[in-house]
């Protein structure tokens, strides 16, 4: 098997000889073979263990277990300890997507810590069949159907020339020591009720089963290459980003083809799940503001674009500005300067900058979020306006207004910052001092 490990180290081109790699060892078989495999092959490596804390004593000894292996060999070795139980009812999350959280976050970590190159994990061809079947049950995208890949990022998985009868028979004959999961014959997980129950049933139906998914496997990730490369030119065609997230232009998309596919696949990077692409389809011949969410990002359908965008909810906060006040960083960057009105002033011709009459204020002025149903005066209008009509007629995004930040005297409003002055507030013929805001 050595010789099976180092060609395919060599054929996928997973790491150079000279870089140290930093081992994901859990203690059982697969990991166990993979640190012999490492040590025969004299690479240069560290072991990392993560202990979740979820079998009790059982656990306690599978890192006991690690940690005298490498003072043994004389290999670095790292443990940590995670409240992975608390972890998983903080984030309402599965004890699974907990523990896979915490040690990715903690492997990048001792990555950079210690200067390691690469992690290595002992995923293998029976993990590609059950990643494969997990993500076929809850609906995925073609990415999710293509295997688990030799190497990604900094993570390498040099195990997946083999299965685990092959581990298990080649553990047994050389006679490694490894440790077993009780929790891996609890089939309340998912990934366990598959390889308990599920894929000897379909090698019943088909004892080629493996053999046959891994070669599907392959087949999709060949086709997801030159998808990706179709994906590339309607991304180019369609999408857009800038400071507030992403715009996906409608009209453009909805003459391409297969439409739904597509747009599941420039969403799902945003945690967007298949099951909501034909409600946002249908929301883009309906009107303005429907909105969908995902774990941490909100898309609206707008006027000409779906808008996607980090989801924070509005704050309600008032931020409160003192008449001495020369300057404010949060929310946003103000300053404040007062001049007395001369024969010789002029205006600020700025965009971001406003004068004011500053008799005609009452401090503390008030920074906060608009507010439905107000009204202004605009610059230069004797009547007043509905603040909202005002933002439909600037042809404000949903986004532009919860983002649009209003400044207050009283129960007046003075200027929505950035955009346009009350016309209560303007400079006249008997101003006598001016108070000038410029937005940084």
């Amino acid at each position: 098997m050595v010789e099976q490990f180092l060609k395919y180290i060599h054929e996928e081109n997973l790491f150079h000889s000279s870089e140290r790699i930093l081992l994901a060892v859990s203690g059982g078989a697969d990991s166990m073979l993979m640190l012999h495999l490492f040590g025969n092959a004299g690479f240069q490596v560290a072991v990392a263990h993560c202990n979740f804390g979820l079998r009790g004593m059982e656990s306690d000894g599978d890192e006991q277990f690690v940690a005298d292996y490498c003072e043994m060999h004389n290999l670095a070795f790292y443990v940590k300890h995670f409240k992975t139980q608390d972890y998983a009812l903080e984030k309402g999350i599965s004890i699974e997507m907990a523990a896979r959280d915490l040690r990715y976050s903690w492997f990048d970590g001792l990555l950079v810590k210690h200067g390691l190159g690469l992690l290595a994990t002992a995923h293998h061809q029976d993990d590609v069949i059950e990643t494969f079947l997990i993500n076929l049950s809850r609906g995925s995208g073609i990415k999710g159907l293509s295997g688990i890949q030799p190497k990604s990022g900094r993570i390498i998985r040099p195990m997946l020339f083999t299965n685990r009868t092959e581990i298990l028979d080649y553990c047994r004959r050389l006679k490694i020591n490894f440790r077993t999961d009780s929790s891996n014959m609890d089939t309340v997980y998912k990934r366990n009720l598959i390889r308990q129950d599920i894929l000897p049933l379909l090698e019943q139906v088909n004892p080629a089963f493996r053999k046959n998914a891994l070669k599907t496997i392959g087949t999709l990730h060949e086709t997801g290459v030159l998808f990706q490369q179709r994906m590339s030119e309607v991304r180019a065609f369609v999408y857009s980003e800038d400071d507030q997230g992403a715009m996906i232009h409608i009209e453009k998309l909805q003459t391409l083809s297969p439409l739904r596919t597509i747009l599941f696949e420039l969403i799902r990077e945003f945690g967007f799940q298949i099951e909501q692409i034909d409600d946002i389809l249908d929301s883009m011949n309906r009107e303005s503001g429907r909105k969908f969410f995902s774990g941490d990002y909100r898309l609206v359908k707008d006027r000409e674009y779906l808008l996607i965008s980090s989801f924070h909810q509005k704050s309600g906060k008032f931020y409160y500005i003192d008449e001495d006040c020369t300057k404010i960083q949060n929310p946003v960057h103000l300053s404040f300067e007062k001049i007395e009105r001369t024969a010789d002033f002029r205006f600020s011709t700025h965009l971001n900058a406003v004068d004011l009459d500053l008799d005609r204020l009452i401090f503390p002025l008030i920074l906060r979020h608009w507010q439905e149903g107000e009204y202004f005066q605009p610059l230069g209008m004797k009547g007043l306006k509905k603040l909202s009509d005002f933002f439909i007629d600037e042809k404000y995004s949903i986004p532009d207004k919860e983002n649009a930040w209003i400044l207050a005297s009283g129960n007046q409003l003075v200027w929505i910052v950035g955009k346009r002055l009350d016309d209560r507030f303007k400079i006249t013929s008997k101003t006598k001092r001016i108070l000038r805001i410029r937005l940084a």
